[in-house]
């Protein structure tokens, strides 16, 4: 059952709409100012927003700015019930993010299309929003693992073959008392560079893990 937050000052109205909205299906929560609807937003979190533009202690307008500031009800549907029918007004509606505006006195047919369409549409721009996540998530997850398999094959494909030339320069370093010091120094220089590259491997692996 989608949940509609109707915010309007005059409790005729108020009442009437929820009436209305109760009789087709929908769960309602009310608040008689933008001030109490913020809040009742909050706590209700609805699928939509049916509000008034002219209410005291908070406008419609200001009511949707703080609205639309909110990370948790950003999004929700935002439809004016005003009414006020000058371009100026739908301008400046439109411009702070509602989504649709109807005038009082409202048509009833009317005001159910709306919230249903408006409902469709944002509950396909949701579906959207999951289906990019979860493409991002697989994209993600093939990242890693090709992270994986790329730390995996560092550890295994590059860094063994060093520690076995080490252990190679080892034995022969100690077992090359005959050996000039000009061979015995190439082959310190030789273990200096690989210990070198062993450690950059092993900075590689932990970039890689914190990816």
């Amino acid at each position: 059952m989608n949940k509609i937050l109707i915010i309007e000052d005059e409790k005729n109205i108020r009442d009437t709409i929820m009436e209305i909205l109760e009789l087709n299906n929908y769960e309602i929560a009310t608040a008689e100012n933008g001030l109490i609807g913020i809040a009742k937003a909050l706590q209700f979190k609805p699928d939509l927003i049916v509000c008034d533009v002219m209410m005291p202690e908070m406008d419609g307008f200001e009511t949707l700015k703080n609205i639309r500031s909110i990370n948790e009800i950003s999004n929700t549907p935002f439809v004016f019930l005003t009414a006020k029918t000058e371009n100026r007004d739908f301008r400046e509606g439109m411009n702070s993010g509602a989504d649709d505006f109807l005038n009082k006195p409202f048509n009833t047919q009317e005001l159910l299309k709306v919230i249903k369409l408006r409902i469709a549409k944002s509950n396909q721009a949701k579906e959207l929003f999951v289906q990019e996540i979860n493409s991002l998530k697989e994209e993600v997850e093939n990242l890693q693992n090709s992270i994986n398999k790329l730390s995996f094959n560092n550890s295994h494909v590059l860094r063994a073959p060093l520690l076995k030339i080490l252990g190679l320069i080892n034995y022969i370093i100690e077992d090359s008392e005959e050996k000039s010091q000009m061979d015995l120094d190439a082959l310190a220089m030789l273990k200096e560079s690989c210990l070198e590259l062993s450690e950059a491997t092993e900075e590689v692996e932990k970039l890689l893990n914190t990816i």
